[in-house]
């Protein structure tokens, strides 16, 4: 390797991030599907804030490789520059003629997905070829990531808690693996829940806040069906059928619009809204409201004419006993005698019987409120405003004892009525309810990416003896491919990427392939980050990505000239011949100047016999200047045969090593102190031959004429010529000495 490289080396010289094309506002295209079409698809470049900054560049390793520093929220917006067309040149190729692109993520559509492209080599290409090379950055173009941070830490904790169950003595005993699993399932629902409150307690909500507020809502309610209808129950749980009422009225409430139209009504017996309220309180099981509305209409006898005191007096009556009918609805615990049930029926169908009145409205009304709590299909479903309302009420009123299988035959009469919306939470929802669970998580990838990998996770736990859906069921198969969908846009967040690696380490079976794709494309601009970047390799095993890091680390470094940093990394990662190329620019240095300036660098660096041997030939010619100033001549003499015999630098600097030989010589013949031996002096004779060797002859001219520029006698270099006869001719009165000295 010569000191003084040509202009096109490629020795730490690194490619400039540069775009010419014209800038296009992006914010003009907001809405837009895709760019436009194309043949492939337009190149584009993205400039962000680390492209502008010196110390970008792209590395080299295992693909391309991107620094750049952490983006403020605010640095996020892009501005995009549209190439021309790719035309393929089939006079002109080279495999490091490589540009980025960029177009709409292939999963997920408010992303941006940036990659580099290539052209392949003339060899190997037969037809018109751009081959997408590797992926290189996400960037979103919306702030989800951000306003969920805090749900996304506080979930991750319950999933790294769900992961280590397994492992626990509790696990091993199936009732209490139960309750285990449906204690983790109400975690996630409380960590739901609390994300809904953070947002709602946001005083001035837009359109992006209300969505948020929405979508987890639709999480929390097939969340919360999909623990009724499969986690297994522990002890604390109640029956199926109240478990969907109480998810019904929690997920699905009613609202208050009908209760501000009846405070002005002067007539509730009279009014539709009135009994349409009392209706859903009867059929969501909502007893002691319905009590209270059916309260409200007793009205006080006043002393007028004894047909209307009768009138009202068996009107009043009959509310009684429909509201002593509701308080005598048999608990749960009664059903399993079955007897309590039958009597209670029996009452509810008498007093059905006995109701007959004048205001055929209100006869109507009270028959079909105690039809709903008998149970009555039909009285259920006419008087239900939506399929869940119709079917939880069904199940609650008509098949209080029913088990999940049994809900399926429910579903018929309800579907014949109600028409399902297309949404996917809807859809996810009625095909829970029909035990078919690929096909909700299928519709649940459209809700969110974080209920859908989180979901699967849980079911598969659960579904350890597979009775969720047989062996046919591909909840297994899917899960990994769930998580890393979930993990990767947290891989290029600045503060959630530890999280996102630690999902993919939860991924056995193609988790390690993706962090093999993703680690290296991590940016970072300081040690701590690096630092856990390394942990995350060392962890799970990837030695080529760790080594290429401490790369990228080293080159940081030397780009801002910090030369000691640099030589520790490139010394972890075994980056020999960049340590050489970092040893040949401390070698010019004392060329051009005659100074060692290399001193503090070495003495920040640990350097022992495994060092990289660049290293320690720079420790031992830096030694060998020190012993020359104590005047330890011998020492200093024999350290300097060990740096030309290692033959560690450039040829040409072999000769700064000779012209160093010349003074000791001198000192020895004069005081007649032995330093070299007779093999030495062949030795330094043999080297000068290689010095001036034809192949090499350009790079010493360039070194001799940059040390005669600060060469004087006082240095103790008495000629230094491009020939080397000062040392020649040292050579042979210094072994004519020795033969004298051996004669005598």
């Amino acid at each position: 390797m010569s000191l003084f490289p040509e202009h096109n080396s490629n020795i730490l010289q690194f490619t400039p991030f540069t775009f010419e094309p014209p800038p296009v506002d992006y914010s003009q295209f907001e809405g837009i599907s895709s760019f436009p079409s194309s043949t492939q698809f337009y190149e584009a470049s993205v400039i962000t804030e680390a492209f502008l900054k010196e110390d970008a560049y792209l590395g080299k390793g295992k693909g391309k490789q991107v620094e750049e520093n952490d983006l403020k929220p605010e640095t996020r917006k892009q501005t995009i520059f549209l190439n021309p067309l790719f035309k393929y040149d089939s006079n002109f190729w080279s495999t490091s003629n490589q540009s980025t692109g960029v177009k709409f993520h292939p999963t997920r559509s408010k992303d941006f997905a940036c990659y580099v492209f290539g052209k392949e080599p003339k060899e190997k290409v037969k037809k018109e070829s751009f081959t997408l090379d590797t992926q290189i950055y996400n960037c979103s173009l919306v702030h989800d990531i951000d306003s969920r941070r805090v749900f996304y830490n506080e979930a991750f904790s319950i999933f790294r808690e769900a992961a280590r169950a397994p492992f626990s003595k509790e696990w091993r005993e199936k009732s209490m693996r139960e309750k285990l699993l449906c204690d983790i399932s109400w975690n996630y629902v409380n960590a739901i829940v609390n994300h809904i409150k953070s947002l709602q307690e946001i005083p001035i909500k837009d359109k992006q806040i209300q969505n948020e507020i929405s979508t987890f809502r639709d999480m929390m309610a097939i969340w919360e069906l999909c623990r009724i209808m499969y986690f297994i129950k522990s002890e604390r749980y109640q029956r199926l059928s109240t478990d969907l009422l109480t998810w019904l009225n929690e997920c699905y409430p009613l609202g208050e619009e009908e209760l501000n139209e009846l405070r002005d009504s002067p007539n509730l017996r009279n009014t539709v809204t009135f009994w349409s309220r009392l209706y859903k309180l009867i059929l969501r099981g909502l007893f002691p409201q319905a009590i209270n509305f059916l309260r409200s209409i007793i009205m006080a006898v006043e002393i007028t004419s004894d047909q209307i005191i009768n009138r009202e007096i068996i009107i009043n009556d009959i509310i009684q006993s429909v509201i002593k009918c509701i308080k005598s609805r048999p608990k749960m615990s009664s059903y399993d005698t079955g007897l309590a049930w039958r009597n209670w029926l029996s009452q509810c169908s008498q007093l059905q019987k006995s109701i007959i009145l004048e205001n055929k409205f209100l006869e109507e009304n009270f028959i079909m409120i105690l039809k709903i709590l008998s149970g009555d299909p039909d009285a259920i479903l006419a008087k239900s405003s939506s399929w869940l309302e119709g079917l939880v009420a069904l199940v609650y009123h008509k098949y209080p004892k029913c088990e999940t299988s049994d809900v399926r035959s429910t579903l018929g009469p309800v579907f014949i009525r109600f028409s399902v919306h297309p949404d996917p939470t809807s859809q996810a929802l009625k095909r829970i309810f029909y035990q078919r669970i690929d096909d909700a998580l299928s519709y649940c990838k459209h809700i969110d990416p974080w209920l859908l990998s989180h979901l699967t996770d849980l079911l598969c736990k659960t579904d350890l003896d597979e009775t969720i859906g047989g062996k046919s069921l591909l909840l297994h198969q899917h899960r990994e491919g769930y998580l890393i969908k979930f993990a990767e846009p947290l891989l290029t967040h600045s503060t959630l990427w530890q999280v996102g690696f630690k999902y993919l380490e939860h991924c056995e079976k193609f988790g390690k392939v993706f962090m093999e794709e993703f680690v290296g494309k991590i940016p970072f601009d300081n040690e701590r980050k690096f630092e856990k970047i390394l942990k995350i390799c060392e962890d799970n095993g990837l030695k080529f990505d760790e080594k290429c890091i401490i790369t990228t680390m080293g080159t940081k470094y030397m780009q801002i000239k910090r030369y000691a940093s640099t030589i520790i990394y490139y010394m972890r990662a075994g980056k020999d011949e960049s340590l050489k190329a970092i040893c040949n620019i401390f070698l010019t240095q004392y060329v051009e100047s005659g100074k060692i300036m290399f001193s503090e660098v070495l003495d920040s660096i640990p350097v022992d016999k495994n060092s990289n041997e660049s290293v320690n030939f720079l420790s031992r010619y830096r030694l060998y200047h020190s012993l020359i100033q104590d005047e330890f001549y011998v020492q200093a003499a024999q350290v300097l045969v060990e740096c030309l015999r290692s033959e560690i630098s450039p040829k040409e600097f072999w000769g700064v090593l000779l012209f160093h030989t010349v003074p000791l010589m001198k000192l020895g013949r004069r005081k007649g102190i032995k330093l070299f031996e007779k093999i030495h002096i062949d030795e330094f004779i043999y080297y000068c031959s290689q010095v001036l060797d034809k192949r090499i002859e350009d790079s010493w001219l360039k070194l001799v004429q940059r040390m005669k520029r600060w060469h004087y006698k006082e240095t103790g270099y008495f000629d230094i010529s491009e020939d080397l006869n000062p040392v020649k001719i040292e050579c042979e009165r210094y072994k004519k000495n020795l033969e004298k000295n051996h004669s005598v």
